[in-house]
């Protein structure tokens, strides 16, 4: 039996006794319960340890490696834009990276103890410990780093991620909004920040009259 059940370039089910997985090319998207067995009160695959997920795969589906208990480590695809409930409920991943390309993700897929950091956008920012996973909503924080990043920081000060801003405070800030975040820094009585957003708008924002500082 082949250890990839496949169709029209779903992966559909794996077979396999692996412990690290490299998922094959060609497959756009990782079907529900892949890795998962609904029928046996959906016992992941308890073996596996890693998984390479190639280019070309755009969705993770529901459950798909849900109560893998083992898994540590995912290497998620340029090309990946959605992420279903509970795709990785109940692993063993500490760390992730999405990549820029993932527009959606569901706030339970990765409902689980483990979890600490995610990258995305050049903001590392960290789910903390599991009661106040409630109030971080990643799918809403994802949106905010897409657009008006104000939010963004707001959600992150709110969740007593100074430290978090700071450290890739260069990805908030533009032009326009500059302002908006050193208030945003006052309400949330974020003093570090505060400064270094002050110490940023008198360094770069040099302006040759007083029209052009009254457009920030």
């Amino acid at each position: 039996m082949n250890q990839f059940e496949i169709k029209d370039n779903v992966l559909i089910k794996y077979h396999g006794k692996e412990d690290y997985i490299i998922i094959p090319d060609g497959i756009t998207r990782i079907g529900e319960y892949a890795f998962c067995d609904r029928k046996n009160l959906c016992m992941g695959i308890r073996q596996i340890k890693g998984v390479y997920i190639p280019e070309g795969v755009v969705s993770i589906g529901y459950s798909a490696f849900r109560n893998c208990y083992n898994l540590k480590s995912v290497s998620l695809p340029e090309s990946l834009v959605k992420i279903e409930s509970f795709a990785f409920r109940n692993t063993k991943i500490k760390e992730i990276a999405f990549p820029d390309s993932l527009h959606y993700v569901n706030n339970d897929a990765f409902y689980c103890y483990a979890l600490e950091k995610v990258s995305y956008l050049g903001v590392t920012f960290s789910i903390g410990t599991y009661p106040h996973r409630s109030y971080l909503n990643i799918s809403h924080l994802m949106k905010s780093l897409r657009t008006d990043k104000v939010p963004a920081m707001e959600i992150l000060l709110e969740t007593g991620q100074e430290q978090a801003v700071i450290q890739s405070v260069e990805k908030f800030i533009s032009r326009k909004n500059i302002d908006r975040l050193i208030q945003v820094a006052i309400e949330q009585q974020a003093h570090q920040l505060q400064m270094l957003l002050i110490e940023y708008k008198e360094k770069h924002h040099q302006y040759r009259d007083v029209t052009d500082r009254l457009k920030l």
